[in-house]
Parts: structure tokens; C-alpha cells; sequence
């Protein structure tokens, strides 16, 4: 199976962008264009935000570009989702520049949309190339930090696997698993063992990483090995809050590890290291949105968690909250 690493090439970013033809359609982030000297007027090229995530404004764009036979993606998750969703259904070639490393998307055949208000993971495809410009890349510090997030998540996800396979007796495929638990050592390694400058600057490092992380899901067809509770407490908390997914994702691996009783003190310094929670009060995250969204959660259908054992039994929750908030602040 093809890998991001097999289509990725080193390129600059602003000068492939300038040279964008008519047959070109270009989704973008406005935040990500401020970071470029963007003079191109010949391309097509629609702000992501404009047409938001919906699927049925998405499909509006596809019956109206008709006869483009590429699209490119300059931005974060969103930008990159939506490209991909475009250039599947259409049946062209997709170019990926990420601006940030802020999600995994950049490496996985899936996207994350929204349907009728339900945010739905659907089938895609990779891009068909990934242009990686390390100095644009040099100029988003915290947002890709946030991606280590779908890493550090693995550390929860792989612990509901297990419960998994033990309640409901779920296969677990050993080699996927290995692979994973792998990546997770390897991430926390990096993280212990160099300062936060370090971590920031190893663009290609980090590059690799949050891509492994991807494919991994790719190569076993679900998002199993790095997505589990903490995937599900994100959910609700996005739900409630326009917030970054690397946060809300970081609290989830928190407070789902000590709900599943597992060792915390490792992973709580990993994400405080890296500060991916620093600025989270800004986003509106507070005691109250986080105890809102813990004590809420449900199960999610097609995929087992600690959450299925824990429904229901507020008393329990609350304690896991107590402990929570004693390790946390």
C-alpha cells in the first residue's frame, strides 16, 4: 500500500502556487494564503471557509468546476479534507501542500465531514502528491504541535483496543498493534529527549511522525489503532467549542487513560511539554465544557471503548474527574 512518504516531494510552496493554471481549482485557508506572497488571478480558488464542511455545499462546488483536472490544497485538516473529498468524487488528481501539521489528513484516505449536522468519517483517497516546504511549514510552531495529538493517542486508543477484545472478544491484529505501540514509544522518546525548540524545528521529523500515524489507519482500513475514547471525548467537546482538534483531543487522552486506569503521569508531561494545552482558555475550555462533555459521553456504535463500561455510572465518572483535575492542574 502507497504511503504519504511515497508521494511527499520537497518543493516551494508559493512558487508552485503562482504558476496555477484555469484547469486548477485551489482550496485554501485564508490564514494560510497571509503566509505567502499569493499574486496568482489566473487560477480558480475558493476559501474553504466560504463553503464550510457540508457536504452539500461541497457538492455545489464539484457541479460547478466541472472542467478543472486537478485540485490543490494550501492549508490545514479542513482545507486538505475537502480537496480530497473534491478531487475523489471527480475523479482528478489531487496536489496537498499542508501549511500546518496541525492533523493527520495529509497521509490517510479518509476525510471528516459534515452531513445533515453529523460530522461523518468517509472514504477518499490519498493525495496523489504531497508537497512538503519546510520553511512554510517552520511558520506554524503551535499548530503543528498540535498534530503529535494523533500520536499521543494511540496510548489510549491501543488500551480500548484491548478492552475490546477482551469484552466483545474484537480482533486485534498484533502486527497493526505492534506498529502502532511502536510509534507511540518512538513519539515519546522524541519528546522526553529534546527541548521544546528542538521538537518545533525538526519539521521533517514532525512531518513523519503525525504521517505514520496516518497510514497506520490506512494500512489496517479503520482509525482503530489511534482513535478510541479519547477520539469520542473530542467529538463532544468540538461539538460544544470552535476548538483546535489537537486540544481537544489531548484532553480526551488525559482523562480517558485515567478512566481506563492506566499509568498517567508520562502522558500528562508529553502534552504539557509540547504545550498544546496552553492556550486552551482562549478557545472557551474551561472546568465546566470539559466536565460537560466527560460526563456525557456516549458510546459510539461501531467502535468499543472504556466508554461502553463506564456509561451510565455518573459516580464513577465523578471520581475519574477528581483525579483528573488533581493531576492536571
Amino acid at each position: 500500500m502507497s504511503s504519504f512518504k511515497d508521494i511527499t516531494i520537497k518543493e516551494d510552496a508559493e512558487i508552485f502556487l503562482n504558476k496555477l493554471d484555469r484547469n486548477s481549482l485551489l482550496i485554501y485557508s485564508e490564514a494560510s494564503m497571509k503566509k505567502i506572497n499569493f499574486t496568482n488571478e489566473n487560477t480558480n480558488k475558493i476559501n474553504w471557509h466560504d463553503i464550510s464542511k457540508n457536504i452539500s455545499d461541497i457538492n455545489c462546488v464539484i457541479n460547478n468546476n466541472n472542467k478543472i483536472n486537478q485540485v490543490v490544497s494550501f492549508g490545514g485538516g479542513s482545507a486538505i479534507d475537502i480537496a480530497k473529498y473534491v478531487s475523489y468524487k471527480m475523479g482528478v488528481r489531487h496536489i496537498c501542500i499542508p501549511s500546518m501539521l496541525s492533523t493527520n489528513s495529509y497521509a490517510t484516505n479518509k476525510v471528516a465531514l459534515i452531513d445533515g449536522g453529523n460530522k461523518l468519517t468517509m472514504d477518499a483517497k490519498l493525495p496523489d502528491c504531497v508537497i512538503l516546504d519546510c520553511n512554510l511549514l517552520r511558520k506554524s510552531v503551535t499548530e503543528n504541535l498540535y498534530g503529535l495529538a494523533d500520536v499521543l493517542s494511540i496510548y489510549t486508543a491501543s488500551q480500548d483496543w484491548k478492552i475490546a477484545s477482551k469484552d466483545i472478544n474484537e480482533n486485534m491484529d498484533e502486527d497493526i498493534y505492534k506498529m502502532s505501540s511502536e510509534l507511540l514509544c518512538e513519539v515519546l522518546d522524541f519528546i522526553s529527549n529534546n527541548s521544546l525548540d528542538e521538537i518545533s524545528n525538526n519539521i521533517e521529523q514532525l512531518y513523519d511522525y503525525i504521517g505514520v500515524s496516518g497510514h497506520i489507519t490506512n494500512f489496517y482500513g479503520t482509525g482503530r489503532p489511534e482513535s478510541g475514547s479519547e477520539h469520542i471525548f473530542a467529538k463532544k467537546m468540538e461539538s460544544k467549542l470552535d476548538v483546535p482538534h489537537g486540544i481537544a483531543v489531548s484532553f480526551g487522552i488525559i482523562l480517558m487513560s485515567i478512566t481506563q486506569e492506566m499509568p498517567v503521569d508520562n502522558i500528562i508531561n508529553a502534552i504539557k511539554k509540547i504545550q498544546v494545552l496552553d492556550a486552551s482558555n482562549l478557545y472557551g475550555v474551561n472546568n465546566s465544557i470539559i466536565e460537560e462533555s466527560f460526563m456525557s459521553l456516549i458510546p459510539r456504535k461501531d467502535r468499543y471503548t472504556i466508554i461502553d463500561r463506564v456509561y451510565g455510572n455518573n459516580n464513577y465518572k465523578s471520581e475519574k474527574l477528581k483525579i483528573f483535575h488533581e493531576k492536571y492542574n
